[in-house]
């Protein structure tokens, strides 16, 4: 049935690969806000077997909530510090910021720039924002690099993460039971890696995963405050985040897998050669699937979901630091494709060498 779902997806398809070089990712810090929800917990406000059979599909039991009085860039600058602080880098030493965030702290200015300025980097640093979800690691990684190959930049700093359980109406049982709070800090700089990149998107689909209401096409109004029904016959609230869950699964499964492939075959890699694939991790089923159509076992696509839930861009890079040690002793970090998929629609991937990359155990912030 799943592969009938599957199969019915239809979009057009425009494909972008490029191969970047004189690069590496030097550094991996991930970190989760202190306070945890148990998704037991739920079952004082929903029904009970619901809550069971979607901790037991999603794989997810408990998450991580952002302090209230906390924004995405708090975070982001506290991560940040640390990682200057383990690493004995500076401000000084960065050239380029960017942030990846569906949660920024204005419209107007870039959080980016807020951070340039919190973080010590020189005026001269160039600081991009980028509006992504599921995909955003990749997406973030990417133009990280481009600056960094171009030799616009010797070292890009990535922030990933989102305050997006704000964005879940507390009704919405599905999301709320899955999405988590999570943050993490990239850093690219000039090195001896080629990275080989592919990035797909497809409009068609953007209210799959949608927040309606609160743009300047919809802007919020006591109608959008109101429960509207979607075509299930669910209810879903406009000035928060929407998600098709199974619209979303059928475009993973028919997507992802053949945009593995490519990637690697583009690359000059053999799918028996690479030691880690590091997913998005959306939920427990998805990956299951995905790893049986890619072909690959699940000690080599680890699940990392059980006490983090979905915690959209930065759960590759968590997913990394709580299990890098385990990883290293299994199959090594030497080849690994780094795959996220979601909002917009958009999918990508790309090819790296984690081998000699510093990651660290999940700070909590």
């Amino acid at each position: 049935m799943l592969w009938l779902m599957a199969a019915a997806w239809r979009g057009r398809i425009d494909i972008m690969k490029v191969k970047l070089s004189n690069l590496k990712i030097s550094h991996i810090a991930s970190g989760l806000p202190h306070q945890i929800i148990n998704i037991s917990e739920y079952e004082k406000y929903f029904n009970e077997k619901e809550v069971k059979r979607i901790k037991k599909s999603t794989g997810v039991e408990s998450v991580h909530v952002a302090d209230e009085s906390m924004c995405t860039s708090d975070y982001g600058v506290i991560l940040a510090k640390r990682l200057m602080k383990e690493s004995s880098l500076t401000g000084d030493d960065f050239d380029g910021i960017v942030f990846i965030s569906q949660t920024p702290d204005y419209r107007v200015p870039a959080t980016s720039v807020i951070m340039q300025d919190r973080l010590g980097l020189p005026q001269s640093a160039v600081a991009f924002d980028i509006n992504y979800g599921c995909s955003g690691y990749v997406y973030g990684l990417y133009q990280a690099a481009l600056l960094v190959s171009s030799g616009s930049c010797q070292r890009v700093l990535v922030f990933t993460g989102d305050t997006q359980l704000r964005m879940i109406h507390e009704q919405d049982r599905g999301n709320r039971m899955v999405l988590g709070d999570g943050f993490a800090v990239t850093v690219v700089e000039r090195g001896a890696q080629t990275m080989c990149f592919n990035i797909h998107s497809d409009g068609s689909g953007y209210q799959y995963i949608f927040m309606e209401a609160g743009g300047w096409r919809l802007p919020k109004s006591a109608e959008t405050a109101q429960p509207v029904m979607d075509k299930n016959g669910h209810p879903r609230w406009p000035e928060y985040t929407y998600m098709d869950g199974l619209e979303i699964m059928n475009f993973a499964l028919s997507q992802v897998p053949p945009m593995v492939k490519d990637t690697l075959e583009y690359a000059g890699w053999q799918l028996d050669e690479v030691g880690t694939f590091a997913m998005h991790q959306a939920n427990q089923l998805i990956l299951e699937f995905l790893a049986k159509r890619i072909g690959v076992s699940l000690d080599r696509m680890p699940i990392e979901l059980k006490h983090m839930g979905n915690t959209v861009s930065a759960s590759v890079p968590l997913m990394l630091s709580k299990t890098h040690k385990e990883l290293v002793a299994r199959n090594g970090l030497s080849k690994v494709l780094i795959c996220g998929f979601g909002v917009g629609l958009s999918w990508g991937a790309l090819t790296t060498d984690l081998s000699d990359t510093v990651i660290y155990d999940i700070w909590e912030i």
